[in-house]
C-alpha cells in the first residue's frame, strides 16, 4: 500500500472470509481476515453483511482498569463498522473518511461478550455520507453513533 493511501475492505476481504463453525459465533457471521495498521491487534472481527454488522467477542486485551471495554475500543468498533459498511454499500466505489463521530456510551460490556454494531444509513451522497450505529451485546444498547464521512476526490 502506498504511503497516504487508504485501506479498505475489498470483494476479495469479504469472499475470503472464513465461516465460522464455533458455537459462540452466531449463525450468519464469517470472520474477517485480520486488517492491518492501527486494527492489526484489535481482535478477530466478524461480519454479517446482510445485516450490515460487524461484531467481535470482548477479550482482556479490550480492557481497561475498570476491567470493561475500554470507551475507545467501542468507539474505534462504531467507526470501523460505519466506515465498512458504507464502503461495502457503495461498492468500493470512492472511499471516504470520518469527518466527526458524535457517541453516546448508555451501558457496558463484560469479557466474553459478543458485541454487534448494528449500521443504518440516513444518506449516502457523492460528496459526504451519514450514518448510525447501535453497538449491542444481547438486549443491550451499550453504545449509539452517529457519523459523517467525506467521499475523497480521486487521487492524481
Amino acid at each position: 500500500m502506498a504511503e497516504g493511501e487508504i485501506p479498505t475492505v475489498t470483494a476479495a476481504d469479504i469472499s475470503a472470509a472464513i465461516p465460522t463453525p464455533d458455537a459462540g459465533v452466531p449463525e450468519g457471521f464469517v470472520a474477517l481476515r485480520k486488517l492491518g495498521g492501527y486494527m492489526a491487534n484489535f481482535g478477530q472481527l466478524y461480519l454479517h453483511a446482510e445485516h450490515r454488522t460487524l461484531a467481535v467477542r470482548i477479550d482482556e486485551s479490550h480492557l481497561n482498569n475498570l476491567g470493561i471495554p475500554h470507551g475507545g475500543m467501542l468507539a474505534t468498533l462504531a467507526d470501523t463498522a460505519i466506515g465498512m459498511m458504507m464502503s461495502l454499500e457503495t461498492g468500493r466505489s470512492k472511499s471516504a473518511v470520518t469527518v466527526n463521530l458524535s457517541l453516546d456510551y448508555l451501558d457496558s460490556a463484560r469479557p466474553g461478550d459478543w458485541v454487534e454494531a448494528r449500521v443504518e444509513f440516513d444518506k449516502l451522497g457523492s460528496r459526504l455520507r451519514y450514518g448510525t450505529c447501535k453497538l449491542v451485546s444481547g438486549e443491550r444498547c451499550l453504545l449509539r453513533a452517529t457519523a459523517i464521512f467525506a467521499v475523497l476526490a480521486p487521487r492524481t
